[in-house]
């Protein structure tokens, strides 16, 4: 579900620098940033590189109940969804004389997220029915996180924008059960 979901972003951030700057080629790609020898991969440079960074449960909704009503009349008991933020990050892999353009294209990115804080997704095939939209905030990390994350990474520092994407729902377990719904307490056959 969660590569669906940064598939669609990728895509809107496409077509929108396609629009905007009538590119041909996808300046935005979704992939680690380092190879697994610890290396930027060629077809990575002069790109924004988006990949996930973490993903960190929604407290607030994280005790709702798994009972909804059922078409049959009954309760249908199943886990409760489970509500998630993502922390993506969007990060200008341009070197040298081309730098500049990744500035440009990363403040065109931040710039997008900045008029469509709120996506609305639809019906995308592999996403929860209850994941209609998601939200992007812009995080505000500080100097020393941002050392940490990218030393984790093990990456040099890149220009970069971090967002927290929330709320992507899984709700796609199994019914467990269906309760009957009382309808009556049986006096009303007694003559």
């Amino acid at each position: 579900m969660i590569d669906i979901l940064l598939i669609h972003v990728r895509d809107l951030l496409n077509q929108n620098f396609k629009n905007q700057y009538g590119v041909s080629d996808n300046k935005v790609v979704v992939s680690n940033l380092l190879d697994n020898s610890s290396t930027s991969p060629a077809e990575l440079e002069n790109r924004i590189v988006c990949f996930l960074l973490s993903i960190e449960q929604e407290t607030i909704l994280k005790n709702k109940n798994g009972r909804a009503g059922g078409s049959s009349g009954g309760v249908m008991d199943k886990f409760a969804p489970l509500y998630l933020n993502l922390q993506v990050v969007f990060c200008a892999n341009f070197k040298s004389k081309n730098y500049l353009e990744g500035l440009n294209y990363l403040s065109q990115t931040i710039s997008f997220f900045h008029q469509n804080r709120i996506i609305n997704l639809g019906n995308i095939q592999g996403l929860s029915n209850k994941t209609d939209k998601i939200s992007f905030e812009l995080s505000n990390l500080s100097y020393d996180n941002l050392s940490q994350i990218w030393s984790a990474i093990g990456s040099k520092v890149l220009p970069a924008a971090i967002y927290k994407v929330g709320l992507v729902i899984f709700d796609d377990t199994p019914i467990r059960s269906i309760t009957p719904v009382i309808s009556g307490t049986g006096s009303e056959n007694i003559n």
